[in-house]
């Protein structure tokens, strides 16, 4: 996903399509910015934890019918 994201847009114009992860990884080493970059990092987890979390959750009920 990242390289296609990249190739066709350089995550512009501005920041517009900029990925959540190269985002985090531009707070934290090109703007120093590791307090914000590490709550951002926890709640990027918890979110994407929480998503496939209920995805799984469909799958097997769409199994068990």
């Amino acid at each position: 996903m990242f390289d296609m994201v990249v190739e066709l847009t350089s995550g512009g114009p501005g920041s517009t399509t900029e990925l959540a992860s190269i985002n985090l990884k531009r707070e934290a080493f090109e703007k120093w910015r590791t307090g914000y970059s590490s709550a951002f990092a926890i709640i990027l987890f918890v979110t994407v934890f929480g998503a496939a979390n209920i995805y799984v959750k469909a799958l097997n009920k769409m199994k068990q019918r």
